[in-house]
Formats: C-alpha cells, sequence, structure tokens
C-alpha cells in the first residue's frame, strides 16, 4: 500500500507538470499566432508593422534554459531516493536505476540550463544591440 501512494504521488507530480507545461505551450502559440496576425493585416493594409512585433516573434524563437526541468527531475529523483532508501530488499535496485538516472537527468538539465545554448544565444544577441 505505502509503493502504491509513492507511485500515486510520483505519478500526480509528473501529470500536473504535463498539464502545466502544455498550457504555457498553447498560450505562448497563441500569443505567437495573433502576432503574426496583426502582422499580416498591417502588411495586407500597405503599412510597415511596427519593429517591436518582429522583436516578440524574435524573443520566442529562443532557446529557453531548462530551469523547470531541471527543478522537476530533481524532485523526481528526490522522491526515487527516499523510496529507494525505505523500500524492501527486493525493489531497492528497480529504484536505484530510477533514482540514478532522474539524477543525472536533473544534473543535465541543470548543466543545459547554466551553460547551455540558451545562455550563449542570449548573450550573443545582447551583444548585437
Amino acid at each position: 500500500m505505502e509503493n502504491a501512494w509513492i507511485a500515486l504521488m510520483i505519478f500526480g507530480a509528473v501529470t500536473i507538470g504535463m498539464i502545466a507545461q502544455g498550457w504555457v505551450s498553447m498560450l505562448e502559440h497563441q500569443r505567437r499566432r495573433e502576432t503574426l496576425e496583426v502582422i499580416k493585416a498591417a502588411l495586407q493594409a500597405g503599412r510597415e508593422p511596427p519593429p517591436q512585433l518582429y522583436d516578440m516573434l524574435r524573443q520566442d524563437s529562443t532557446p529557453k534554459a531548462p530551469w523547470s526541468e531541471a527543478l522537476v527531475f530533481s524532485a523526481l529523483s528526490f522522491g526515487f531516493w527516499l523510496a529507494f532508501a525505505f523500500s524492501e530488499d527486493d525493489r531497492r535496485t528497480v529504484f536505484l536505476v530510477i533514482a540514478a538516472t532522474m539524477t543525472v537527468t536533473a544534473l543535465a538539465c541543470l548543466a543545459l540550463a547554466i551553460w547551455g545554448p540558451a545562455r550563449k544565444s542570449r548573450t550573443r544577441g545582447d551583444d548585437e544591440q
């Protein structure tokens, strides 16, 4: 019964994270679509769209640092390390493998957030202006 609660909590956390990410992605897509519609309407009217609209599209297309992914995988790895620590002998190996995998993934996301391409493109964009 105890393992069922652990699995349910992990499933709930992953589900909430996926729903939240889907919602954010949908809102970003809607904002980009509306921006493109404003640009299209201005061009059809024979006017030049404001440069801020192009800047918004350019900013939306830059890669974003995976801070939220690092946080989610860190929380998941912590949960699996707890499950490993408090589990029975026959299930310890399974929890160890999952916990180690989640930890490596969290560290990779953290490394990408700190040193990844999102940081390089952001600093390069600042230099150009």
